[in-house]
């Protein structure tokens, strides 16, 4: 009797989380994914290969690029990013710095930043050139119906599918994390952060720059071609106003709250803004469907945490369920949250509680942080453990 074939694993969103989750689950056994994005998913005749001086870009950790090797696209994406040599810690008006530095923690780099759309084309590229992936772009789900083994998924061009696990990777407000009957929590800090690229007078050297203001965290990260990736967030009135304000005017604010030691800033690209706002799904996984990406979690930008918490999360998952006979078994799917829950937690609360400090203006709050700068500088092993589980190692 000849084996039944397994109907493909549904993922229902096509963004840099539910691209990678395919191929990752091919990676560990899926025989077959299906991959539902409402937006386009073409590749470009050309590769991106010019810098765009306003693109977006993401901060990939250590642990986020020896994922990628695992797959053989991080050398795709290191030609066209910049790596993280150093990281530099400090807060404004107040003494103590802390720099972690790769060459001491024993890896090639601490992290890279790359342009989302290189990124982006790298994973699309690779989703293509595997045919046990089947990409449906432009296509929307608009009903799904629970199977006795799974769902049947109904798409806005009629056609239906039926799958042993459906996973919802569309996105904070995710529609598909709604009829898998999963509600979520918004937190709203009252923040914004405002994000634009930087053109500099001198080289960055690799250095990548976390500056504790008493509004709330600025970060510089480096890019190719004597760039910075800025993120600065602030109150919402605060951004209204960065906003606005003519191109020469912010320069001259945000130098001044830059560390000394920074190169100079010579010019800003487009400036975008997105709120604060921080959805937490109140459950990761139902029988035959599971929540991942910013479906179930967002973070606070602090630290660049978001994008390679849910990296951590995806390879767990696609080891758990990736060679399953039934991968939507809810007892599966309970030991991939177990796993993950303590890595979550530790840091959705450390996302949250820094930035409060940073900004707290009780003595005893600015002294406290004052010396855990100062403290991680001088141990080494006080500093290496924050390196370590920053670069998701």
């Amino acid at each position: 009797m000849t084996e039944q074939r397994q109907d493909p694993i549904l993922i229902v969103g096509g963004g840099m989380a539910g691209a990678l989750l395919a191929l990752l689950l091919r990676h560990h056994g899926a025989s077959a994914v299906t991959l539902v994005e409402s937006h386009p998913l073409t590749l470009p005749d050309e590769p991106p290969l010019t810098p765009s001086f306003d693109a977006r870009s993401t901060a990939l950790s250590a642990g986020t690029l020896s994922v990628l090797d695992e797959l053989g696209l991080a050398e795709a994406i290191r030609e066209h990013s910049a790596a993280i040599d150093t990281v530099h810690v400090s807060r404004r008006s107040r003494l103590g710095i802390t720099r972690l530095r790769a060459s001491e923690e024993g890896v090639p780099a601490l992290g890279a930043v790359v342009e989302n759309r290189w990124l982006g084309f790298v994973l699309l590229r690779a989703l293509y050139a595997d045919a046990a992936i089947q990409v449906l772009a432009p296509e929307r789900l608009s009903a799904i119906r629970r199977l006795e083994d799974g769902y049947q998924a109904t798409l806005e061009s009629g056609r239906t599918l039926t799958t042993p696990l459906l996973i919802a990777a569309d996105g904070a407000k995710s529609r598909t994390r709604e009829w898998l009957g999963v509600s979520a929590r918004d937190s709203d800090t009252g923040h914004d952060a405002m994000i634009a690229n930087l053109s500099l007078a001198s080289d960055h050297q690799g250095i990548a720059y976390e500056r504790f203001l008493s509004d709330g965290p600025l970060a510089l990260l480096p890019l190719p071609d004597r760039r910075f990736g800025l993120v600065w967030t602030g109150p919402r009135d605060q951004v209204d106003a960065w906003m606005e304000m003519e191109s020469g005017a912010l320069l001259e604010q945000l130098q001044q709250q830059c560390p000394a030691e920074a190169p100079r800033i010579t010019g800003i690209g487009e400036r975008q803004r997105y709120p604060l706002i921080l959805t937490h799904a109140c459950a990761q996984a139902v029988p035959f469907g599971v929540v991942v990406g910013n479906a179930a979690h967002t973070l606070h930008p602090v630290a660049g945490q978001g994008f390679n918490l849910t990296v951590r999360d995806l390879v767990q998952l696609a080891c758990t369920v990736g060679g399953a006979s039934a991968p939507g078994k809810l007892s599966l799917l309970q030991q991939y949250v177990q796993r993950r829950e303590q890595d979550q937690a530790l840091i959705s609360q450390a996302s949250r509680w820094v930035p409060e400090m940073f900004r707290a203006q009780q003595p005893l709050f600015a002294h406290s942080r004052q010396l855990g700068l100062v403290a991680m500088d001088i141990l080494p092993g006080l500093r290496q453990g924050f390196a370590r589980r920053a670069m998701g190692l």
